[in-house]
């Protein structure tokens, strides 16, 4: 029993998703609800079978709308929007359309481009036959393509550049007059921005014809663009996408190069702070008076060392009074001590520390006890 159950509640999922499919598969309609009305009367319309979330717009045409738009009372249109199960419900004012009748209600939704159209009576509008030549050509497009690649200053921020070729046909057994092209680009899947487009001529039964039109895209493009157009009662699109992998290899840089010198300066900052933190050189334990004809003669021409002349330099003086007399040239060093010692002391400079083990500065210091005993 549980086996059939779970069975059971996996299949509904399945069901309605197969139902919701079957529903959008379904061709939009439009329908109203009095189809006779005046002019300045209202209509009451009704739609199924919309894509759920599409804009739908319904306005009053006259010529059978054949030629769209222009036939069309759009400053009293209405809009709704088709709901989950794909219908719609509005009411508008039934104004005088721009061509006389036979008038239809058309509706047309934004922007999957779906269209439906009922026919309605609308009395008090000027009535006129259609043209018998418009409704029985019909244009096929044969191919629509945008050719172009990017270049290299594309590839930097540049406007790109895209050639659009579309080929029609008329399958007809009629001529097809100098119907308009028309053709825009716009970011995503919408192309609402219009371009220039050359002036189209007759297009003869059973005859093609392509259309060669440039499509310049803004500066810093980037990702996916669609350019679309209309000729007459057919429809075409195609998409392009667009990188500028090197204005983007030039910002990576940027940043790159902003972070190792924020790097930089941080640990030049630390190794700021680690040398104000460090401790200073101890004071030095020297005498307050020395005679300086004796001080500069020890320093610059000593009798004792074995350095060039027998000089002590004055960082060997220094590292000796701090306590570091490995580093100290002791045969030089006592005739230095003896210049600087004030007369009637007999104090001798700091102890010094040997370190344990380092046979040079034993020898080195044997040599400098004899010297100075001597």
């Amino acid at each position: 029993m549980a086996v059939w159950a779970g069975l059971i509640l996996l299949a509904v999922p399945w069901v309605s998703g197969t139902a919701g499919q079957a529903a959008a598969a379904e061709p939009a309609t439009v329908s109203v609800e009095n189809p006779r009305a005046a002019v300045g009367g209202p209509l009451k319309a009704a739609g199924a079978g919309w894509r759920p979330g599409s804009t739908v717009q319904v306005e009053v045409c006259g010529g059978s709308a054949l030629r769209g738009s222009a036939d069309c009372d759009t400053v009293r249109a209405a809009v709704a929007l088709a709901a989950a199960d794909g219908t719609f419900r509005v009411a508008l004012i039934a104004g005088t359309p721009p061509s006389p009748c036979p008038c239809v209600l058309r509706a047309s939704a934004q922007p999957t481009g779906e269209r439906a159209q009922v026919p309605v009576d609308l009395s008090g509008a000027a009535v006129a036959p259609p043209s018998p030549v418009s409704p029985a050509v019909r244009v096929d497009v044969v191919s629509a393509a945008l050719s172009g690649g990017p270049g290299p200053a594309e590839l930097f921020g540049a406007p790109a550049h895209r050639t659009l070729t579309v080929t029609l046909r008329n399958p007809g057994d009629r001529p097809l007059g100098r119907a308009p092209l028309i053709i825009a680009w716009g970011p995503g899947s919408t192309a609402d921005i219009p371009v220039a487009v050359p002036v189209t001529a007759e297009l003869p039964a059973g005859a093609q014809r392509t259309y060669r039109v440039p499509v310049r895209l803004p500066a810093a493009a980037f990702g996916r663009y669609s350019v679309g157009g209309r000729y007459a009662s057919a429809d075409f699109g195609v998409t392009t996408d667009i990188y500028p992998w090197g204005l983007l290899a030039v910002a990576a840089c940027a940043v790159l190069l902003s972070v190792y010198t924020a790097a930089v300066t941080v640990r030049r900052l630390a190794e700021r702070r680690r040398g104000r933190r460090s401790p200073g050189v101890p004071a030095l334990d020297l005498p307050p008076f020395v005679e300086k004809d004796a001080l500069l003669a020890s320093l610059t021409a000593g009798s004792a060392g074995d350095g060039p002349g027998g000089r002590v330099g004055t960082g060997a003086l220094i590292r000796a009074l701090t306590g570091e007399p490995a580093l100290v040239d002791f045969r030089a060093l006592p005739a230095l001590l003896a210049a600087v010692r004030p007369a009637g002391v007999t104090a001798m400079a700091r102890p010094r520390q040997v370190p344990a083990g380092n046979p040079q500065t034993v020898r080195d210091n044997k040599t400098s006890e004899g010297q100075e005993s001597s």
